[in-house]
């Protein structure tokens, strides 16, 4: 495993960060995700939500590696509709850092779509002014940040990967210049199954006529560059963007975290930079 700056103060996170969500599975197997990510030297845990079962996982991390090791961090929807205004987000957050064994968390975000409420705003500076999170920020939606957060914000998490254009990396540039910590998700959002081949139907079968093939995909060499899977490669293409401090995997799997964690280690086959471009080229035009 890699590890980048988290924040000024010197923290540590592993280039990739696993979010517990309440994904259908059982405790037992949440609890053995947890522990796979810190034999494979993942520090970091955000919770998409406080269900008691994601809050106990993250126990089992605080109990196994102590807490002074690990990057803990909170994802709420909004501050929307919380009954009592950030006293009663509070009193939630002051619960399930109880569950979770630490005093606070180093991060807490609420999702915005680039522009924050000031309901939302005045939450988060409020539950940090309590000492229930050491930093604040914003979870953007798709494109990025729209406009300025560095005001006021210690972390933004943006959407990156295969079709984040220059502009993208520009804005991130300027706000990593500005002492924002930056958080990658959704870096395999192009990851999708092989292209399906209709194959001939009715009395067609007693023909020799070749499938007909699904419209091409300027993508469809991720799943077919030697010794890579897909996710893999998406991921080693995200992490070239050198302001992002870690990037979030979200996923029920053992085997796919492993092999997401030992894609931290690689380095992009040859020419594969060369690809993703012409392929992002392609997309657009």
């Amino acid at each position: 495993m890699r590890y980048r700056p988290f924040n000024q103060a010197g923290l540590a996170v592993s280039a990739i960060t696993l979010t517990l969500d309440e994904a259908p599975m059982s405790q037992a197997e949440r609890v053995g995700l947890v522990f796979a990510a810190l034999e494979a030297g993942i520090n970091s845990f955000e919770l998409a939500c406080m269900s008691p079962d994601c809050t106990a996982a993250v126990r089992a991390a605080v109990d196994a590696a102590g807490r002074d090791v690990l990057v803990l961090m909170l994802r709420q929807p909004s501050a929307k509709g919380v009954e009592g205004g950030h006293q009663g987000l509070g009193a939630e957050v002051r619960a399930c850092l109880d569950q979770i064994g630490a005093q606070g968390f180093d991060a807490m975000m609420i999702k915005s779509d680039g522009s924050p409420t000031l309901q939302d705003t005045t939450v988060l500076h409020a539950l940090r002014a309590r000492g229930l999170t050491r930093m604040i920020g914003v979870t953007c939606g798709s494109g990025g940040p729209t406009v300025d957060l560095t005001v006021g914000y210690d972390v933004i998490a943006t959407p990156f990967g295969l079709q984040s254009e220059a502009g993208l990396r520009k804005r991130l540039r300027a706000m990593f210049e500005n002492n924002i910590t930056l958080i990658g998700y959704d870096f395999d959002d192009l990851v999708r199954p092989a292209p399906v081949v209709e194959a001939p139907k009715g009395l067609g079968r007693l023909f020799k006529r070749a499938p007909v093939a699904a419209e091409a995909d300027p993508y469809e060499f991720l799943s077919r560059t030697p010794e890579w899977s897909a996710d893999a490669l998406s991921l080693a293409y995200a992490l070239t963007e050198t302001t992002l401090a870690t990037i979030r995997v979200q996923t029920t799997d053992i085997a796919t975290l492993n092999r997401l964690a030992a894609a931290v280690e690689r380095e992009l086959p040859p020419g594969a930079s060369a690809q993703i471009e012409m392929a992002r080229f392609s997309a657009s035009a």
